[in-house]
């Protein structure tokens, strides 16, 4: 089965320090060159992915990224940037439109003064500017946010502060502790029962204003929300990981280097496929309790694996955020 969607990490560079970030550190080594990376994107489009989101690092700050784009838009390819927006202005904004492209802006919540201490004083600030270019020149966005113990009281805040910032949806997103997230140590790990607190939240609030929210890398959310206006996405098999140096990933948050594409993106999602599946022939997480009798376990599988693997040492565990888990109830 061949990949859908493929995420690049187009650059480990950064204009931010945040103090979650997930690929600070990690990524070492000459990153694939513009003739390289349009090869790459011909190649996806060849092998039928049909969306290609451009991440970092900032992807902004890589100077061909928009010849990239452009690219993978004449191959019929839809594109994203997830960005901090800092460096968006009018000419950004106008690129992004006339890629028909869609922006994931990370924000971490609508309190100032708790976004800076996350990602650098005057953060908060040069990013409304840069959501104020995308909504100008009619650029779709969402606004991510970062469940760590600094920013879980805020999740009924933060969907509120995206619909009045015209975003299309409100995007959350559990801490993932790689990269300087991991040598943040647990101080801005949230627990279960922050995460539960702050999806209480979110619930409360999309179904207050009739608002949608998404929530990536934690597919046990599904166990503790009932509203239909909350979309939990799963760990799906199509997804192609790739760093900066091309180098095809396990996952983005993991540093499993299974292949490369300058060897072709054919025969490299062959090798990842491989390695999948040998490297989670062992993962049952949902034969034993308290998985074995939660109600979606087929849709969750445990949860995040990199979770598992980076909090716990243990490729076989369930994600050490769900509350069932850790001895909760479903409701936190």
């Amino acid at each position: 089965m061949w990949p859908t969607l493929a995420i690049w990490l187009c650059t480990s560079r950064c204009n931010l320090a945040c103090r979650h970030c997930y690929v600070a550190g990690r990524f070492k080594g000459a990153e694939l060159t513009t003739e390289e990376a349009l090869k790459m994107v011909d190649e996806l489009a060849d092998l039928g992915v049909v969306h290609v989101s451009f991440t970092g690092g900032e992807p902004l700050l890589r100077p061909d990224i928009f010849e990239i784009a452009k690219r993978a838009v004449q191959d019929g390819l839809k594109v994203s940037f997830t960005t901090n927006a800092i460096l968006i202005d009018e000419r950004v904004a106008k690129a992004m439109r006339s890629l028909d492209a869609f922006a994931f802006v990370g924000l971490d919540g609508p309190d100032r003064e708790v976004c800076d201490a996350i990602r650098g004083p005057g953060a908060w600030r040069r990013a409304i500017k840069g959501l104020s270019e995308l909504r100008s020149y009619g650029v779709e966005f969402s606004v991510i946010m970062t469940i760590s113990s600094m920013t879980y009281k805020l999740g009924r805040k933060h969907v509120l502060f995206c619909e009045a910032l015209g975003a299309s949806e409100a995007v959350l997103l559990p801490l993932i502790p790689a990269g300087r997230a991991a040598r943040e140590g647990r101080a801005l790990m949230p627990n279960p029962g922050q995460v539960a607190e702050c999806m209480s939240g979110v619930e409360e609030a999309v179904e207050e204003i009739g608002y949608r929210a998404c929530v990536w890398c934690a597919p046990f959310v599904a166990d503790l929300v009932k509203s239909k206006r909350i979309y939990v996405f799963g760990c799906s098999d199509r997804v192609m990981d790739i760093s900066p140096q091309g180098d095809v990933l396990f996952c983005d948050t993991l540093d499993f280097r299974v292949a490369n594409v300058r060897e072709g993106v054919e025969e490299a999602w062959r090798k990842y496929e491989a390695f999948r599946d040998q490297f989670l022939a062992n993962r049952r997480p949902d034969e034993m309790e308290p998985c074995r009798s939660c109600p979606i376990r087929d849709f969750c599988q445990g949860g995040c694996l990199a979770r598992a693997i980076l909090l716990e040492g243990d490729l076989r565990a369930p994600d050490p955020l769900c509350p069932r888990a850790s001895g909760l109830s479903a409701g936190g």
